[in-house]
């Protein structure tokens, strides 16, 4: 798909790539070192395709998968919990290794959950069973390395140093700096549930033909999927919650929206396009309200085209940056604003007079955090002594406003803030029957057992390049 215009017709160009065979490493190199030299190769020869990959997955670098999983995850059909296939660890991944080199090992079916959303519903989250985490674990840090080289910079979901935060960034240098005018808020439906399995094994091909590895990601494609004692065959998607399925999903996206944004749309327009995306979350920025309608007639064609489509009711094309606000007399008039990464982006003015992009948590998403909160400290206010309640409190808190902590947004965070004193006053009373203290008695506890409070981490001054 990479080096045309189209972004696609290179899947059938595959007799023009070269191929390239890793060269065998030595067995006491550790795995870091072999990712290393995969990554290099990767990087020097962009049209390589790599054959010969599964002699990765050894003992070591299972082992290795194994120790980097969360012991506290959910356990999947098979009933095999963390701790229990640890306490015989070399035999059970000695067993493991045999089974794939002798191509016996099978994938097993995943139990599926429902768990809400925070903006309301319910997303479909997938339950693996250990020994298939261990193994998709392995071979996605083996894409890892060969994709890390072929991802633009525009692409900030599941990487390797590079976050949500990252993305906010890149969206503030580019509609200060870049001069966007027009922002397209895109979102997929269903992206996860809807990823055609045919276009995302040619997708693979394009760098890696080794059969073992294929073979074993299209098992895992097809895997059964268990939900109220009724199994289905899949179809259609990759598992939320596979550990494979956040590099699929970038593969996936690469070649449908960053190659074909860069490679078609960017070359054919006269100003500037700026995409910043986060998994199947990302905005597209411009100049021109020219480019941005044509965008915005050709991009549903191209998502469905690979079994895509977007979320209507989430898709806005909206006028948006510095030109909007002044011509709004200063803000004065109602401005666009959008939603992305748990954050409502809006223009205002900055203190020295100028004009900048703000940004304050989604209210609903704030309200539904609340929500959630209240339930838990009711829940674990009887479980849980004190102290311990007061530290998981305010680990919760802390990572809040880690993540929330943007310029902009300290007033909507001191109103969380207060709104979770009180909650913790009101639990804190209801740990018995009788009242525990009054309000002034609560206040010194706080004062011997503060909670966090909220505090800008992130400002406004960024060097980081989205142009296309």
């Amino acid at each position: 798909m990479s080096g045309n215009s189209e972004g696609g017709k290179g899947l059938t160009n595959r007799c023009l790539v070269e191929e390239k065979q890793l060269p065998n490493t030595e067995s006491g190199n550790k795995l870091s070192t072999k990712l290393k030299r995969l990554a290099e190769i990767a990087r020097q020869e962009p049209t390589t395709k790599f054959t010969s990959l599964a002699h990765l997955l050894d003992e070591e670098c299972l082992k290795e998968s194994y120790r980097e999983l969360n012991r506290d995850a959910a356990i999947g059909i098979d009933h095999i919990s963390y701790e229990e296939y640890g306490v015989d660890l070399t035999a059970n991944i000695s067993g493991l290794v045999k089974r794939l080199k002798n191509k016996s090992y099978k994938a097993i079916d995943i139990r599926r959950v429902l768990i809400p959303k925070p903006e309301g519903g319910e997303r479909a989250l997938g339950i693996l069973v250990l020994e298939d985490k261990i193994v998709q674990k392995a071979v996605a840090k083996i894409l890892n390395a060969i994709y890390e080289q072929d991802f633009l910079e525009v692409s900030y979901g599941f990487r390797l140093n590079k976050n949500c935060h990252d993305a906010l960034k890149a969206l503030e240098l580019a509609v200060i700096k870049g001069g966007i005018n027009y922002i397209l808020d895109i979102d997929i439906r269903g992206y996860f549930d809807n990823m055609n399995h045919k276009w995302l094994m040619r997708m693979l091909r394009e760098r890696i033909v080794d059969q073992t590895v294929l073979r074993l990601i299209g098992k895992w494609l097809r895997v059964g999927i268990v939900a109220e004692g009724k199994r289905i065959r899949n179809k259609l998607g990759v598992p939320q919650g596979g550990t494979i399925s956040p590099i699929l999903s970038n593969i996936y996206l690469h070649y449908v929206v960053d190659l074909w944004i860069k490679k078609s749309v960017a070359q054919a327009i006269s100003g500037r396009i700026y995409l910043i995306r986060y998994c199947d979350d990302f905005v597209i920025g411009c100049t021109g309200k020219q480019t941005a309608e044509d965008i915005w007639d050709k991009l549903p064609c191209r998502l469905i085209k690979f079994g895509l489509e977007l979320s209507k009711e989430k898709c806005r094309l909206i006028e948006f940056g510095r030109r909007a606000y002044y011509q709004s007399k200063g803000g004065k008039k109602k401005l666009n604003t959008f939603d992305f990464l748990g954050f409502t982006h809006y223009m205002a003015r900055s203190r020295r007079g100028g004009v900048k992009l703000s940004r304050k948590t989604i209210g609903r998403r704030m309200r539904k955090t609340l929500i959630v909160m209240n339930n838990k400290l009711r829940e674990k206010r009887n479980l849980l002594p004190f102290r311990k309640l007061h530290t998981y409190l305010c680990r919760i808190l802390n990572g809040y406003y880690n993540y929330y902590g943007f310029a902009g947004n300290l007033a909507t965070l001191r109103r969380f803030e207060y709104a979770i004193r009180r909650m913790w006053y009101k639990w804190l009373n209801r740990r018995s029957h009788r009242k525990s203290f009054n309000w002034d008695q609560y206040i010194e506890l706080l004062n011997r057992y503060p909670l966090p409070q909220p505090k800008i981490l992130k400002g406004y001054n960024w060097i980081y390049s989205t142009n296309l």
